[in-house]
């Protein structure tokens, strides 16, 4: 897995490129701490080159959004392909993530309700 990183006025975008795993979960976390260390509240994940996601990954991913919103911040996902829409389906965490087609759409979104809305399980 890879992850390159930009910004979009406040908020930091991540795209993701190959699988997350077990083997590499640990970049995710180094990354959201890095998100933390520099006060982002809004941050946006995008998938598009994303192929697969397994149990672990999605666990780390769960957890890294809950202290994202414990924080006063909101994480978006976008772009995921089929295989991930059946697993965030299937795993009923459609319904735990925001999930938008485009990061344009993701932006908005955080920007129009800001970062201090939070979700709850």
């Amino acid at each position: 897995m890879t992850i390159t990183t930009h910004e979009i006025d406040d908020i930091a975008v991540a795209e993701v490129k190959g699988q997350i795993n077990f083997q590499n979960t640990q970049t995710l976390k180094d990354l959201f701490s890095e998100f933390e260390a520099k006060n982002r509240k809004a941050i946006v994940m995008d998938l598009r080159e994303t192929e697969y996601i397994d149990g672990f990954g999605l666990s780390v991913l769960v957890n890294l959004s809950r202290n994202v919103y414990k924080g006063g911040g909101r994480l978006s996902l976008t772009n995921l392909n089929k295989e991930l829409q059946r697993i965030f389906s299937k795993t009923k965490l459609d319904r735990w993530f925001d999930i938008y087609d485009t990061q344009e759409e993701a932006c908005k979104s955080l920007r129009k309700t800001g970062a201090k809305k939070a979700k709850t399980a």
